[in-house]
């Protein structure tokens, strides 16, 4: 049986969001769901922004605002200052418009939405839906991860530099076939 959420897990910067990226374009599909977009010096970030998953397959700049800021610390500050309130609202909304979408793109799920119980919600409500899954689950253990790693229906695929382009291939060839079986 074919799983139908497949998640990109690794290092930072190996390359799991620029699979996504090519494997949308490559298929032309018709996405919703989040992505995220960062502030700062590479693997120095100072600002994380909750953005609509369609600006991925129009190329466009995503807009960064109060708004969708989610995370924010100070350049020379190690803690995060976090407002749930983004994921409880704007991320839900990102995954409630899903109707249309041939998949539902989730980069990335991490720990910053911990106590957002409510955006919690609905990524397993999506998990559970007909609608194939995309994303990057961030590698390392907390409840909200380890529950949507241990799920039947998930598949996990660990990406490194070495192996990225065979893993671009392998999960192009999954979700032609999950899109497919929905035909």
């Amino acid at each position: 049986m074919i799983k139908k959420n497949i998640f990109l897990t690794g290092f930072v910067g190996v390359g799991k969001s620029t699979i996504i990226s090519k494997v949308i374009k490559q298929l032309s599909l018709n996405i919703s769901g989040f992505s995220v977009a960062r502030e700062g010096k590479k693997n120095n970030w100072n600002s994380f922004y909750l953005i609509d998953a369609s600006s991925l397959s129009k190329d466009n700049q995503p807009r960064k605002n109060e708004f969708n800021r989610f995370a924010f610390r100070n350049d020379y500050s190690k803690n995060w200052e976090i407002n749930i309130q983004v994921f409880d609202k704007l991320g839900v909304q990102l995954l409630t418009n899903i109707d249309d979408a041939d998949v539902v793109i989730m980069d990335e799920l991490g720990r910053f939405e911990l106590t957002a119980f409510k955006f919690q919600k609905k990524v397993k409500e999506v998990l559970n839906s007909g609608k194939p899954v995309l994303g990057v689950i961030k590698d390392e253990s907390n409840a909200f991860l380890d529950d949507i790693r241990n799920r039947k229906d998930v598949q996990i695929f660990r990406v490194t530099l070495e192996n990225r382009e065979e893993v671009y291939k392998e999960v192009l060839c999954l979700i032609k076939q999950i899109i497919s079986m929905k035909e």
